[in-house]
């Protein structure tokens, strides 16, 4: 799902079975996860406290009935430290929102914060203290984000909230959009290339993102010199589920076990 300090979050498509890995020291943890009858969960973030220097993982879950919704949106936080699940209320103003039966993308941790993608904007979660933040309106007023299509993930570029959006002119053009400090969105730059990337997925820095075409596969894209390079993997990989940043760290925690 999401890497942070050298450890990466794994999980299967239901966020019911969820595992802290360090591919480094080899080391990992399965969590003990709630496991509520009817529930199916919609979200699964992983970030960093670092005033509490912790390890949190947010997870967004809802009780489905003979396949309808029958209740609101839960938050449930895991501690490392605690090594612990507890409840996170979640605002009134917000649970709308994050009433979806699709899944809801959680983007990486962002200075002790994460981003979900809700109906009408985006749910900060402040991973400091806890609770959920206002709604992030997205970029563009209703009557122009309807010509325009998003094309990304939530980003971390160089330390910001950012989007990609194409416009849905007769020249489309990709730009990257980055939320301010005082929570305007300031169109940053244009991303000119020589193959057009349907979706990007990460910003790598060094000035490279990291994006997939439907045909010719994921690509490395650098933004300066507006050039793609093929992403390489072994032959034996025919499916990628995911892709994450990945820095290399000797992070360790409590109750980790050595991989066989």
């Amino acid at each position: 799902m999401r890497s942070c300090n050298g450890l990466v979050c794994l999980s299967n498509e239901s966020y019911y079975v969820i595992c802290i890995w360090n591919p480094c020291t080899r080391q990992y943890k399965r969590l003990s996860v709630p496991n509520y009858a009817h529930n199916v969960a919609i979200c699964l973030g992983f970030g960093f406290d670092c005033i509490g220097n912790d390890y949190k993982v947010l997870r967004i879950v809802r009780k489905v009935i003979r396949g309808r919704d029958m209740s609101e949106p839960e938050a449930q936080l895991y501690s490392a430290n605690a090594d612990t699940w507890k409840k996170i209320q979640v605002p009134d103003n917000i649970k709308d929102s994050l009433s979806t039966k699709l899944k809801i993308l959680c983007g990486p941790d962002i200075s002790g914060m994460l981003y979900l993608g809700g109906e009408g904007g985006l749910v900060p979660f402040d991973l400091r203290n806890n609770v959920f933040g206002e709604i992030v309106v997205l970029p563009f007023p209703k009557h122009v984000q309807e010509k325009r299509i998003k094309k990304s993930k939530i980003l971390n570029f160089e330390g910001s909230l950012a989007m990609v959006y194409e416009s849905a002119g007769d020249e489309s053009v990709l730009s990257l959009w980055i939320l301010d400090d005082v929570g305007l969105w300031i169109k940053k730059f244009n991303l000119e290339m020589e193959l057009e990337l349907d979706r990007m997925y990460l910003y790598l820095g060094a000035q490279h993102f990291l994006g997939l075409n439907f045909v010719f596969g994921y690509k490395f894209y650098n933004y300066k010199k507006k050039t793609t390079k093929k992403l390489p993997f072994p032959a034996h990989l025919t499916d990628v589920n995911s892709v994450v940043k990945f820095t290399e760290s000797l992070v360790s925690l409590e109750g980790f076990k050595s991989q066989e």
